[in-house]
């Protein structure tokens, strides 16, 4: 159970209030992205969003609060993304699911300038893993693969493939722009030899990483 903390003061019930919630999360993930987790203040994102910080604190009572707001959208827009590759769960070979998964994320860090930042952020901004929706979608993607699998197996498999995929966004935040490319391709050897090992190919057909 999240601490009481990191709650949201007021949930909006009006369109204006959803409005201005969504205008102080964009301030907060301009702030962040310029000035990291630990500069950001909750005046300067209240300045940033025009909002006085009496305002800010109606919704959020504190810095995690809001950066668990940010969080819970990107993980939406994630999810998003990522929806089209449980839709074709069943045309897709394990490679090219783990090629068009690693793409599909790092195509998302760079255009959230933000991501990267929040990896700094404590874990009190975190929502649990097991509550992850991201966890469910991968282990049906698994299952797809894999249908004779235990539920709980695909689950576990789901938990080692996201932890691997923040090692990467980890690794790749610390990287000069001109490495990143080849420690991509190593990670999706990384993946796809985990999950090849894990799940028995039901397809002969293979795609390099």
């Amino acid at each position: 159970m999240l601490p009481s903390s990191i709650h949201p003061r007021r949930i909006p019930c009006q369109e204006r209030g959803e409005r201005r919630v969504a205008e102080l999360i964009d301030a907060a993930e301009a702030v962040i992205a310029e000035t990291g987790y630990e500069g950001a203040t909750m005046s300067a994102i209240a300045e940033r969003a025009g909002a006085s910080i009496g305002s800010l604190y109606q919704f959020f009572p504190n810095k995690a609060a809001i950066t668990l707001a940010l969080r819970a959208h990107y993980g939406k827009q994630f999810d998003a993304v990522c929806e089209p590759l449980s839709e074709q769960a069943r045309s897709l070979n394990l490679q090219e699911f783990v090629s068009r998964l690693i793409d599909i994320t790092i195509h998302f860090v760079d255009s959230h300038p933000a991501f990267l930042a929040l990896l700094d952020a404590p874990s009190s901004t975190r929502r649990p893993a097991s509550r992850n929706p991201l966890r469910e979608r991968f282990a049906g993607f698994f299952l797809a693969q894999q249908p004779r699998i235990a539920k709980p197996k695909a689950m576990q498999l789901a938990m080692v493939t996201m932890h691997i995929m923040k090692a990467l966004n980890q690794l790749y935040t610390e990287l000069a722009p001109a490495e990143r490319r080849s420690f991509i391709q190593e990670f999706k050897l990384v993946l796809y030899s985990y999950l090849n090992a894990r799940l028995e190919p039901r397809r002969i057909r293979r795609v390099q990483p």
